[in-house]
């Protein structure tokens, strides 16, 4: 098993284009069990279509009440960088902050395994993949150089 990074935000790991940063809400590690708000932990995985790569882990302290809104900035923070957070429910704030953040909330209830959601989005990045997926995909290869490039070749006048 490979050593987890120790980061203060998803967004300092160096993780390859074409690998999805995924989230998973969960208590142990095995399956999405959380809600978002209240979420004990969170764990960061690069999944491509022929490997999930376990990349950081996150635990957060018992929280008071709900209706505590600051509860969300340490997670929201901590989060940034994943391009797809799965939670068993998530409330409208933090669904409006992360989708600022351009992660995308995925609500899964049943606690399925993390496992299993893994395969699933790996056969959907290695099938037709999902509106969801090819705009994430779209978003990560426009962030690359080539319109430097192209803003190079374009001729200035002063």
């Amino acid at each position: 098993m490979s050593q987890l990074a120790d980061v203060n935000s998803v967004a300092e790991l160096e993780v390859a284009a074409d690998k999805l940063i995924v989230a998973f809400a969960s208590s142990d590690g095995e399956m999405v069990n959380q809600h978002f708000g209240s979420s004990l932990g969170f764990h960061v995985y690069a999944i491509d279509g022929a490997t999930a790569t376990p990349l950081a882990a996150k635990s957060f302290a018992k929280e008071q009440r709900d209706g505590n809104d600051d509860k969300l900035k340490p997670k929201l923070a901590w989060l940034t960088g994943c391009e797809l957070v799965y939670c068993g429910s998530v409330g409208g704030t933090a669904t409006n902050e992360l989708i600022k953040l351009g992660a995308h909330p995925v609500i899964v209830k049943g606690g399925p395994d993390i496992e299993e959601i893994v395969t699933e989005l790996q056969q959907d990045i290695n099938g037709a993949m999902s509106p969801l997926l090819e705009r994430i995909f779209k978003q990560k290869t426009g962030k690359d150089n080539s319109r430097f490039a192209e803003m190079a070749d374009e001729e200035w006048d002063e």
